[in-house]
């Protein structure tokens, strides 16, 4: 993902100002056409920021998908996306707290290819023949890469990429045998995505930095486990609340998760342009206790239409809200909550009146808690606009 505040140097045709909410469709094609001459892994504006509100959305259209030009590789370009959110203003005495998710990614630049063909996996690899990567290059810290599923029965599956050969892809967080992956001449098809880091993305200057925790802004990181960050100017770098010491600018954002600010400052716009997943998307839901999330993808979609009772394996309808699973949607640092009682979606605290036309606004987070005490985790799969 790549924010746009900062791109006016070499890029003067687009206008883009403080308290610009629009920019032109014109201003987004003639950007798209510079970012995919020069993509650049992460531009900062020249001002502090701070809490993140969604203002809207704009999708590119007439892009092409992808074309596949052999059996093992796949060449394609990615349709981009723009997402504006607004950073709200607060102080040291009374900051001001929102969570956004992100749902769009840089554009891959590593060498080689950016889709390929699975010929081969085990429980912790993927293999494409020639790929032409560079060995190490996917899995450096301060620019990761996943690799994602967009076909077969792992589709839309995202595997957090450890290391590489020039054909060979090391990962963690989903075991490919198990998603059965199919491999050989008509194996499934994977593609690159870039992760932002905090400071390939935010940088020294995006966010008010400061000596103490409590003089900056603080960045929270939430998935399963929330962390929080601030960038230290003693030091000149990223760090983390607790310790305060070591270098945290490599943490990655969690493509799936949400990102939470608490900001000490004055308010300004930022925008950003990436690229949405152009399949279903497949993430991993806690069996028990929460895990923060998103919709998936860079639009508004109701309670009804997420459709969790029925998308979630196991998900625990009920009339009595100590006995149901709950999602709640982010509203500035607290969290409304809703419940299926069955019938329909209900909040909690309320009354029955039913919330299925209740609306999650694009780049909101969610936070989905389950009530069982199973370990492990369950698939949810959230299908793309098209479907």
């Amino acid at each position: 993902m790549i924010i746009i505040n900062d791109l006016r140097n070499r890029m003067p045709a687009i206008t883009l100002n403080r308290t610009s909410k629009i920019i032109s469709s014109s201003g987004l094609h003639g950007l798209f056409l510079s970012l995919l001459e020069s993509p650049s892994r992460a531009v900062n504006p020249p001002v502090s920021a701070s809490r993140i509100t969604l203002l809207h959305v704009v999708l590119a259209t007439g892009l092409a998908s992808s074309v596949a030009v052999s059996a093992e590789t796949v060449a394609y370009t990615p349709p981009l996306g723009g997402m504006s959110v607004t950073i709200h203003g607060g102080t040291a005495t009374a900051p001001v707290t929102t969570a956004v998710a992100l749902p769009i990614s840089d554009i891959p630049s590593a060498d080689g290819a950016k889709r390929a063909r699975v010929t081969a996996v085990s429980t912790d690899t993927i293999t494409a023949t020639t790929p032409g990567w560079t060995a190490s290059a996917l899995a450096t810290p301060a620019y990761p890469y996943d690799a994602r599923l967009v076909s077969g029965s792992g589709l839309g599956a995202r595997l957090t990429i450890t290391g590489n050969t020039t054909d060979t892809l090391t990962i963690s967080g989903r075991d490919p045998s198990a998603l059965g992956v199919a491999t050989g001449a008509n194996g499934d098809i994977f593609e690159l995505v870039p992760v932002d880091t905090l400071d390939s993305l935010f940088g020294n200057d995006t966010f008010l930095g400061g000596t103490t925790a409590t003089a900056a802004d603080t960045i929270s990181l939430a998935q399963s486990d929330q962390n929080s960050y601030f960038y230290d100017t003693n030091t000149s770098q990223w760090t983390d609340t607790v310790s305060a010491t070591s270098d945290t600018g490599a943490t990655r954002l969690p493509p799936e998760g949400t990102v939470t600010v608490e900001r000490k400052h004055s308010a300004f716009t930022l925008r950003f342009v990436g690229a949405p997943a152009q399949t279903d998307v497949n993430v991993l839901i806690a069996n028990s206790g929460p895990t923060f999330t998103h919709t998936g993808f860079p639009r508004s979609i109701t309670l009804g239409q997420l459709s969790l009772q029925s998308k979630l394996a196991g998900w625990a309808s009920n009339s009595a809200v100590d006995q149901a699973d709950l999602v709640g949607i982010a509203a500035g640092a607290s969290w409304v909550f809703y419940f299926h009682n069955g019938t329909n979606w209900q909040r909690t605290p309320g009354d029955t009146t039913s919330r299925d036309d209740a609306i999650i606004p694009a780049g909101t987070p969610i936070q989905i808690f389950r009530r069982g005490s199973a370990g492990g985790s369950t698939a949810l799969v959230l299908n793309h606009p098209s479907n």
